[in-house]
């Protein structure tokens, strides 16, 4: 299985779409479709991106397509992805998060030594997502081979 792509909802896409380019040396994108929807492409051969939507659309089921809505955003929305990148660390992660005022810290899921580390951060303190450097990928890898699931 690939993860070719995730969507993440934000009030501003220019700016969020911007920061998380930063963080991975990727290139922003914009596409057509919904409209001031970006996408931060990572530049793979697996077209790996995440697409930063304007957080006021909504899926019209009747229309088959996206509207605008009024609907707020979740408060305490648990739905999360975990990105990582061989051109970021920790701290590059904390400074972009920090400037932005959006918060972020640096976590360990799992016990002492068996784990794995990530920065969970909150894009404009809304939504959740996790992310870390190479090391930090390594460590997951290495945490679910030892668990017996990886392959």
């Amino acid at each position: 299985m690939r993860i070719h792509h995730v969507s993440i909802p934000a009030q501003n896409p220019d700016l969020v779409a911007r920061a998380l380019a930063e963080i991975f040396a990727a290139h922003v994108v914009p596409i057509p479709h919904p409209p001031g929807t970006r996408l931060v492409y990572a530049g793979d051969s697996d077209g790996t991106a995440i697409e930063i939507w304007p957080a006021n659309l909504r899926f019209d089921t009747a229309a088959h397509d996206l509207a605008p809505s009024d609907l707020p955003l979740p408060e305490a929305w648990p739905h999360h992805c975990y990105v990582t990148g061989a051109a970021c660390d920790t701290q590059t992660i904390l400074a972009v998060f920090a400037r932005e005022g959006w918060r972020a810290e640096h976590a360990h899921n799992g016990p002492p030594g068996v784990g794995f580390s990530l920065v969970r951060g909150w894009i404009e303190n809304q939504t959740a997502i996790e992310l870390g450097g190479s090391d930090m990928r390594d460590e997951y890898e290495r945490f679910f081979q030892r668990m017996g699931v990886a392959q």
